[in-house]
């Protein structure tokens, strides 16, 4: 019957009404979550008839859901801190892919992988556009967005450099004035290169640039071995002489080892720690106590004097330890590396006594080879009584070897230098530099020791203006900025999103490097998209094929780091569509049972 078929379609529509506003209460904590709206329309029509006028008189068959419509009005944005959080600011939707084709998505709270990838909550990769050595390719295929977590940024080596300088006018002839810049080589080692100005006349300046290559030590190669010290015994008047000659090996003095033992008239004598020179036995001795007893060293033979009454017990060990350093020069196309001024090595032995002694290395001449260097140290070496501390040239490596010997300070290697690290500057009348009139190319250092590539720079004159960075003043002269592009390897420490996508990656070294850019897409009919859940949604044929671009770009919205787009869901509005649901259910229910006591009515007609 009609009467029933009427109101059930009520109820049935009012049933969906009210589920969708269940849904839309129940994710209103939801991430970017879109409200819903169920909308009515009329059945069908039967006309019964017609009035006497010829209108048609006719009676609906009910009420169907015409839509579910959803609202994709901009949610409230919310600041989480967190860098893997993203929030979407106008138009569009991010890109995500889980295999099976590209899906769409409001919700930013993804997160990274094991491998660095980064992922939505259900697991699905992040789409974007891929970048090679930090550049955004937008021409290329999406990919999943990846974080290079725990990766090192490969160095960079310095190709420019420059600095902001002014120059005395008022400058007597010869006087100096240096300008540092720090710059890196391709294994990321840095350098101080110095522009030394000097003044040569009237508006008229000499500049040389130098760049001194500071060695690193090999590893101490050292090899230990213990030998038993057997003492010998003379008796001299009422005494006891006990000799323990530690002698040396090759020159070099003797250590004691920690595993020695020594007592004298019941008494233990504290042993030094292994690597402690014999004459700290020596203090321990006559630092005893007992009565007659003393010690006295002489060329590696400790004397220990007694008593003869004294009972001694012994058993004495030596270390032999050589220690090798070695200082490796670089050199290029024949020329041979020479050491630098700034040089500051000093060297630290024993002499023949066991006492310590530290010489400083001689004062380095301009240009001077390894070769003589080496000679002057080792002849310090000797004047200073350094026992067995040798010091030798070979091939360009500078070897220091020598027992209990240890070293401070640097050895700095002047690098080959470069045809164009000297020239001239000229000033008009104004203090404008005038010659050179463009930037100095192909300042080249070779030879580096680390074995890096040769270093190939230009010194920028001229600044981003085009105007020189050089200028003579009246006025005392100062280097007030410097500039330059490389920089040392760098591991992996955060990243950041920017509002248009990018994605940079903050490494240790203080570089920041575009690692992708994240993909958005829309669609031409919003509600023609198919809702899969998790926040998901695919494109239909009547949403059309998803068009995608940047952040910013034909009408897509922008993007919020570390923040979330909150549901939409309006609670007020949805209360007051519950009620009205409520009350539409009601007058449904309330049509069926007025039907049936009608129906009932008539039965009972009948009878």
């Amino acid at each position: 019957m009609a009467s029933f078929f009427i109101p059930l379609t009520g109820l049935e529509s009012d049933s969906t009404a009210l589920n969708t506003i269940a849904n839309n209460l129940s994710n209103m904590n939801t991430t970017a979550f879109k409200a819903q709206s169920t909308n009515f329309s009329d059945l069908f029509y039967q006309q019964i008839g017609s009035t006497g006028g010829g209108d048609p008189i006719e009676v609906g068959a009910g009420v169907k859901v015409a839509s579910n419509e959803t609202s994709f009005t901009q949610g409230s944005i919310n600041s989480t801190g967190n860098a893997t959080d993203v929030a979407l600011n106008g138009n569009g939707f991010f890109v995500v892919n889980g295999g099976g084709g590209d899906e769409y998505t409001r919700a930013g709270n993804f997160s990274l992988d094991l491998n660095g990838n980064l992922i939505t909550s259900n697991g699905m990769s992040v789409m974007g556009y891929p970048a090679i050595n930090g550049v955004v390719n937008t021409n290329a295929p999406l990919a999943a967005v990846n974080i290079p977590v725990g990766q090192v940024e490969p160095p960079l080596a310095t190709s420019t450099f420059g600095m902001t300088a002014t120059l005395d006018s008022q400058a007597v002839v010869g006087a100096t004035v240096p300008g540092q810049v720090q710059v890196y080589d391709s294994l990321g080692n840095n350098y101080v290169a110095t522009v030394t100005f000097t003044k040569t006349g009237t508006n008229q300046w000499s500049y040389g640039i130098t760049m001194p290559d500071t060695l690193h030590a090999s590893p101490p190669a050292a090899a230990s071995v213990t030998t038993a010290v057997a003492p010998t015994s003379a008796v001299v008047g009422a005494n006891t002489l006990y000799s323990f000659a530690f002698g040396s090996s090759n020159g070099t003095p003797a250590t004691v080892d920690g595993t020695s033992t020594m007592t004298i008239g019941g008494v233990a004598v504290a042993i030094p720690a292994a690597g402690e020179s014999v004459n700290a036995l020596l203090g321990q001795i006559n630092a005893l106590g007992v009565a007659g007893v003393s010690a006295t060293l002489s060329n590696g033979v400790l004397t220990v004097t007694a008593p003869t009454a004294t009972a001694f017990a012994n058993s004495v060990n030596r270390d032999l330890v050589a220690t090798t350093i070695n200082y490796t020069f670089g050199a290029s196309g024949g020329v041979s590396a020479t050491v630098d001024p700034g040089t500051n090595l000093s060297i630290t032995g024993e002499t023949a006594a066991g006492v310590s002694a530290t010489i400083s290395a001689p004062v380095v001449t301009a240009n001077e080879s390894v070769a003589a260097y080496a000679t002057a140290l080792q002849a310090a070496v000797t004047a200073a009584g350094l026992s067995g501390v040798t010091v030798s040239n070979a091939g360009g490596t500078l070897t220091l070897t020598g027992a209990n010997m240890t070293t401070a300070g640097s050895v700095i290697q002047d690098p080959v230098p470069s045809a164009n690290a000297t020239g001239a500057l000229s000033f008009n009348a104004n203090g404008n530099l005038t010659s050179p009139a463009a930037n100095v190319h192909g300042i080249t250092f070779s030879g580096l020791a680390d074995g890096a590539a040769n270093m190939n720079m230009t010194w920028n004159l001229l600044g981003p203006s085009g105007a020189p960075t050089i200028s003579q003043v009246d006025t005392a002269s100062a280097v007030s900025a410097t500039t330059q592009n490389g920089y040392a390897s760098g591991q992996y420490k955060s990243f950041s999103i920017g509002s248009d996508g990018t994605i940079s990656a903050k490494f240790s070294n203080g570089q920041q490097l575009a690692v992708g850019q994240l993909a958005l897409a829309n669609v031409v009919n919003l509600q023609g998209l198919s809702l899969l859940g998790d926040g998901d949604y695919a494109t239909t044929l009547a949403s059309g094929t998803a068009s995608v671009g940047v952040s910013g770009a034909a009408g897509l919205g922008t993007l919020q780091d570390a923040s979330l787009e909150e549901s939409n869901v309006n609670i007020s509005a949805e209360f007051s569509h519950l009620i009205i649901a409520q009350r539409a259910f009601e007058a449904n229910s309330k049509a069926v049972t007025t039907f049936d006591t009608v129906t009932q009515e008539t039965i009972n007609m009948i009878h």
